[in-house]
């Protein structure tokens, strides 16, 4: 069905997603993948901007982003896994859009409602695929990867976003109440300009990881299937990727 998609990320908030995964999500839609953000929350309980202000940033970031859909549970904010029905509505969502992937938060994080919100989705990605649990036809996803917001873990995969790195922190600074330092309420940890400094650095560290200028990386309960070892489908023109893989 054509509402079905390849990706689904979950974000508890809007920019959540945009800071953990956003590179790989475009190069995610640049390849013709059918991917949708489902926010949690609309950030509502913020101590920076408004719900006007920060619907119209996150309806742009998804068109930059080139996502065909961006879904609200409207969970409410500060409040992301206090009641066992929440997951509910992200099993109902599951069901209806039958992703084949799933992104979550990674589940050790500064901030309670990621981390809520990371174990809420990891128990809807399994109980949707059962028939005695809310609405729907059961549908369990093939994959459920997790992304890095604030604290770092070590990487089952990490993916080169070098392409798309300028793209991506074009994006962020659209979250302008966020992600800015001034005009738009008290300071927090991630209005400073140190915070973008941060990802950046971040980025650069794990891309040297794998040979390349930016990287997003990625957690995986189980083993991601291979059909071949990794980086013997390169071409010639990326021999000197493979060298700098081999010798970190």
């Amino acid at each position: 069905m054509s509402n079905y998609l390849n990706i689904l990320a979950f974000s508890p908030h809007p920019d959540d997603a945009e800071i953990g995964c956003g590179g790989s999500i475009m190069l995610a839609t640049a390849q013709g993948l059918r991917v949708a953000i489902a926010d949690l929350s609309e950030g509502e309980l913020s101590s920076r901007g408004n719900l006007k202000r920060r619907k119209k940033e996150k309806e742009k970031a998804a068109e930059l982003l080139g996502l065909c859909d961006r879904l609200s549970l409207q969970l409410p904010d500060t409040k992301i896994g206090t009641d066992p029905t929440q997951k509910l509505p992200i099993i109902q969502i599951i069901r209806k859009t039958r992703p084949h992937i799933v992104l979550s938060p990674y589940w050790c994080d500064r901030h309670p409602d990621h981390v809520a919100a990371s174990k809420l989705i990891q128990e809807a990605v399994f109980w949707a695929g059962t028939s005695k649990i809310g609405k729907g036809k059961p549908y369990r996803p093939e994959r459920l990867f997790f992304y890095m917001i604030h604290f770092p873990f070590t990487p089952t995969f990490i993916i080169d976003i070098s392409s798309v790195w300028k793209q991506k922190m074009e994006i962020l600074k659209e979250y302008k109440s966020q992600l800015q330092s001034d005009g738009y309420g008290m300071k927090t940890a991630i209005s400073q300009p140190q915070f973008l400094q941060f990802l950046k650095i971040r980025a650069k560290w794990f891309g040297a990881m794998i040979g390349v200028p930016y990287g997003e990386p990625f957690f995986s309960y189980s083993p991601v299937p291979l059909k071949e070892f990794p980086l013997l489908s390169l071409n010639k023109n990326n021999q000197s990727y493979l060298l700098q893989y081999s010798m970190f």
